[in-house]
């Protein structure tokens, strides 16, 4: 009844540890650790018992493992910053824009970079991306 007492605890041990790193690939031991158990069980020797418990986790993890971590780890949607929500905004210039400027924008001045050509005060331009703590800005084409 030892081997017993001692695939409950490796079994036990392994459930702990997954709990704790909650990555699913501890829990797969204890397929292996209650299957040893069986064996102890109906007699079979604890050299088998280690050859099964070795030969069903390596089963598991290879089959288990890939299973579990696609089926439960769904990836976590990234929430935005709040500056990359101002990419793909069209905003006024309230003053010319040769090369570097600065513009408020939702109460937050910002320096912005121009990448096309001059922006004259009341021309619309386009927030196309941030680089550092700089709005790369460019003329919106008039049609």
């Amino acid at each position: 009844m030892s081997a017993v007492i001692f695939w409950i605890i490796i079994a036990a041990i392994a459930i702990g540890i997954d709990i704790i790193t909650s990555n699913f690939l501890f829990a797969w031991f204890t397929v292996g650790a209650i299957a040893a158990m069986i064996a102890d069980m109906i007699g079979i020797s604890f050299e088998f018992q280690i050859i099964i418990f070795l030969v069903l986790n390596l089963i598991t993890i290879a089959v288990g493992y890939p299973w579990a971590k696609k089926k439960f780890k769904n990836e976590v949607k990234r929430i935005p910053l709040m500056e990359e929500t101002y990419i793909g905004r069209i905003m006024k210039a309230e003053e010319d824009i040769v090369d570097r400027a600065r513009v408020k924008v939702d109460g937050v001045y910002w320096t912005v970079q121009n990448t096309g050509e001059e922006i004259k005060a009341g021309d619309s331009f386009n927030i196309i991306g941030i680089e550092g703590i700089k709005l790369i800005i460019k003329k919106e084409e008039e049609n």
